[in-house]
């Protein structure tokens, strides 16, 4: 598979793990903050953080600041880009290194860093859910899985 869809893919098992798929009658807090990967925090280009809502980044905030006056439904839409932008931004960034010491990591320990227990998780269920989803072993490099 191709590194996009490598990105894609590990993007999409981060979102089914955070609970971005669920149908619950109320919304999860990943659903709520149009942020697929339930992430802490973010900087734009200028160094300025992303607003956040109870420890996440708040996709609908930033949209709502970004783009005053715009429609609920045009908010909406690019609160839920940007999540997915920006978490595919941040599968790619591990997917180099840049959070496990330059070492391109294995699932294991990618989520010991992106689902971290000191957080209430549990990364190596994690991996295992990710490793699965992708078709990887949670000990295989996920860089390895680039072929094209």
């Amino acid at each position: 598979m191709t590194r996009a869809e490598l990105i894609e893919k590990i993007a999409r098992a981060i979102a089914e793990m955070e609970g971005f798929y669920a149908t619950a009658t109320k919304p999860t807090l990943a659903q709520r903050n149009a942020n697929p990967g339930n992430i802490r925090q973010w900087r734009d280009a200028g160094g300025r953080p992303y607003p956040t809502h109870r420890g996440y980044v708040d996709f609908v905030a930033w949209a709502s600041e970004r783009f005053p006056g715009a429609s609920r439904e045009e908010m909406s839409r690019r609160a839920l880009e940007e999540g997915w932008r920006i978490l595919r931004v941040l599968v790619g960034q591990y997917l180099d290194g840049k959070y496990t010491q330059g070492k391109p990591p294995t699932a294991e320990e990618m989520f010991r860093v992106y689902a971290p227990s000191a957080d209430g998780n549990h990364p190596a269920n994690y991996a295992r859910f990710v490793a699965g989803k992708i078709g990887a072993r949670p000990d295989q490099t996920l860089v390895d899985l680039v072929t094209a």
